[in-house]
């Protein structure tokens, strides 16, 4: 049978509120498989490691939304299979509910996206590169015991779409281009996007639109208000399954309000220094193999109303990553 991950198509038809409506419905699973015995004693019959130090259970998280969800289940499983303790909590909700967190033990575990981790959580300024982001990212984590392993090299970043027919009535390719729109624009995005230097303030400070803001918090909802023409701009996320539409236009960022957003998972390291340098090399290698079009293909399968343990367990065994 050919793997749904090997040079898939690109998906034209849009149905995007039947498809996003799908996505978030898929994100509701937090799959807790039932643990084993073997899992954690490492009983060479399942595969599992036979080395592996006694240590706590590994509490994964997840920002509330399906692509998230879909990668703690990735590297959840990836450590179960290795035969390390695991427990979830994921579609836990915004950053400003998983940092805390992070930051008192409550979880321990979080695949997150590089640049808003720094501008959103931590009030720094957008990273130029990946490099000095993770760098940045762990001076900001140190104090909370929280240790940054290597991104991958999979990006998800804000997208500010709109359509392409008001794009080609208005002359619209970039974000600044919306400036010469006579009246300003109406945008929506979910409600903590008002706040958000990476989202609307980066609208109105980094570009000086005129921007009248209406929060909606599904992403579908945004959609069909774009559709209907009730809103000019909405915010999506750059691997949606909606964007392959051609119907929809992704504005250029040309002032770099959106940050490099390479996923990247950040860990209690206590958690660390109790598991040693195996665990550390086993998440490296699933990110190292992470790329957006991974990203994107996930959330395409979530769309086609996959759960979200099913979709990471059906990578990682095309990638022989679990056994």
């Amino acid at each position: 049978m050919r793997s749904p991950f090997r040079s898939r198509p690109v998906v034209r038809a849009l149905a995007p509120i039947a498809a996003l409506g799908l996505l978030l419905a898929a994100c509701g699973d937090d799959g807790d498989p039932e643990q084993t015995p073997d899992a954690q004693t490492g009983d060479p019959d399942d595969g599992a490691a036979t080395d592996i130090p006694d240590g706590p259970e590994i509490v994964v998280s997840s920002f509330n939304f399906p692509e998230s969800t879909i990668l703690a289940e990735v590297y959840a499983q990836a450590m179960e299979d290795a035969g390390y303790p695991v427990g979830r909590e994921l579609d836990l909700g915004t950053r400003e509910l998983t940092l805390p967190g992070l930051a008192d033990g409550q979880i321990d575990f979080l695949p997150e996206y590089l640049g808003s981790a720094l501008v959103t959580g931590f009030g720094e300024e957008p990273p130029g590169d990946v490099d000095s982001g993770a760098d940045a990212l762990q001076a900001a984590f140190e104090a909370d015991g929280v240790t940054v392993l290597t991104p991958a090299p999979a990006v998800n970043s804000n997208a500010f779409v709109t359509t392409s027919a008001f794009a080609e009535e208005n002359g619209v390719t970039t974000i600044g281009d919306l400036a010469d729109i006579d009246g300003g624009i109406t945008f929506a995005g979910p409600p903590e996007c008002e706040e958000r230097d990476t989202c609307l303030l980066g609208l109105t400070d980094g570009y000086g639109l005129d921007v009248t803001f209406e929060s909606i918090q599904e992403p579908a909802a945004r959609l069909a208000a774009l559709e209907a023409g009730d809103v000019d701009l909405i915010l999506l996320f750059s691997t949606d399954a909606p964007l392959a539409d051609e119907r929809l236009l992704q504005l250029e960022d040309t002032e770099g309000i959106v940050p490099p957003e390479n996923i990247v998972p950040v860990i209690r390291t206590e958690v660390v220094d109790a598991y040693g340098d195996d665990l550390v090399t086993l998440l490296d290698e699933v990110s190292a193999m992470l790329t957006t079009e991974v990203l994107t293909e996930f959330n395409l399968r979530s769309s086609e109303g996959l759960a979200p343990d099913q979709i990471a367990g059906d990578w990682l065994a095309e990638q022989g990553l679990v056994g």
